[in-house]
């Protein structure tokens, strides 16, 4: 792509799910765009510092408005955090003076995209849900250029924000979700950090980054049964293991590195997980037989829905995430091979493999 050598701003954050992503498109424009140089701005109490540490890219962390659509008085304390951000935003992009700006949802990359776009700045954004978020349906109008995880999506996308309308916009273009190679090309030597055995086999719940309470409590209500048939590596978030049970065949980790984790998730004999798209997506990478709890009234809904209708993974819903139900659907995948093996290809063929690559492309055909 000649001799300029090309500045790329990544924004995303808040939880763990816009940063993978992001993350490992970054790494294809490494292939696509030699001498490429990245700047990944995330929040400042996030769990992304650390996940972008392990890259070795450079971050900045700036303070991000949640943006919510019911009333609450925090909205307003939020109006003067969004203004800061505004100007933080402003001094990130003047002194990086990035040629691009590629997000994959959250919130702090709004700010980001606003000031980009007034300084001229080429935007691309992935949309990851099946339904299109609040942070990039503000984003929406800027972009240069859009892709989705979802076919449906693409089909479906929002021509307009709520404060934002644009005759045209970019036409989505369905690529899959993106996911890092180590998920696809693990170093199984990496298990020897979990100091497992191979006399039982081995759950992997994940409750995201941030962790997820409805998870870790089941966990607890199950533990004796959990860690008498399986080995249990349990990914409990910052702050969220509340488990003073202790045993030989559990393992619990705030945030498990990202070349453990990789070795884990494809050694997994069943993997129990919240339906973010970046989850789902390596799920889908790995082939793995899962056990999906979306998080209640929110967005994860209608993903899991979507595995549930591609008989992908069993989805337990709210009313249904109770101990007993929750270990009578590990008992079925532990003892059917065939539903096994039959959810382990449907999540398999769920979505388009390699999308990380099919995005670096649209983002350096932007850069031309």
């Amino acid at each position: 792509m000649g001799s300029k050598q090309f500045k790329i701003l990544l924004a995303g954050g808040g939880t763990g799910g816009p940063v993978s992503p992001v993350l490992a498109v970054a790494e294809e424009l490494k292939k696509q765009i030699p001498g490429v140089k990245f700047l990944f701005v995330g929040t400042k109490n996030g769990p992304e510092k650390i996940l972008v540490a392990e890259t070795g890219i450079n971050f900045v962390g700036i303070r991000a408005a949640r943006l919510r659509r019911y009333f609450s008085l925090m909205n307003v304390a939020d109006v003067f955090v969004f203004l800061l951000s505004l100007v933080s935003s402003w001094k990130i992009l003047r002194k990086f003076r990035p040629d691009l700006i590629f997000s994959a949802g959250g919130f702090v990359a709004v700010p980001l995209c606003w000031v980009g776009k007034m300084m001229g700045t080429k935007i691309v954004i992935h949309q990851q849900d099946a339904r299109v978020g609040l942070a990039n349906k503000l984003v929406i109008p800027m972009a240069s250029a859009i892709t989705t995880a979802f076919e449906q999506t693409a089909k479906n996308f929002h021509s307009g924000s709520g404060l934002f309308k644009k005759e045209k916009i970019s036409v989505p273009e369905w690529v899959g979700n993106p996911v890092r190679s180590e998920v696809k090309k693990p170093d199984l030597s990496q298990k020897e950090f979990f100091g497992i055995h191979d006399q039982l086999p081995i759950l992997l719940v994940l409750g995201g980054a941030t962790g997820a309470s409805q998870i870790n409590q089941l966990v607890a209500q199950t533990f004796s049964s959990l860690v008498s048939s399986h080995q249990v590596i349990h990914q409990t978030g910052k702050g969220k293991n509340l488990i003073s049970f202790t045993h030989p065949n559990y393992h619990p980790y705030e945030l498990i590195p990202f070349g453990p984790y990789a070795a884990i998730l494809n050694l997994a004999h069943i993997v129990v997980a919240r339906a973010g798209l970046s989850t789902i997506a390596e799920l889908s990478a790995a082939g793995k037989a899962s056990i999906i709890l979306p998080m209640p009234g929110s967005h994860q809904e209608e993903n899991a829905k979507i595995l549930k209708d591609a008989h992908a993974a069993i989805v337990l819903e709210k009313d249904e995430a109770i101990p007993q139900q929750f270990l009578k659907v590990i008992t079925i995948i532990k003892f059917n091979p065939q539903r096994q093996k039959l959810l382990s290809k449907n999540i398999k063929n769920l979505m388009p493999q390699n999308a990380e690559d099919k995005i670096a492309s649209v983002v350096a055909g932007q850069l031309k």
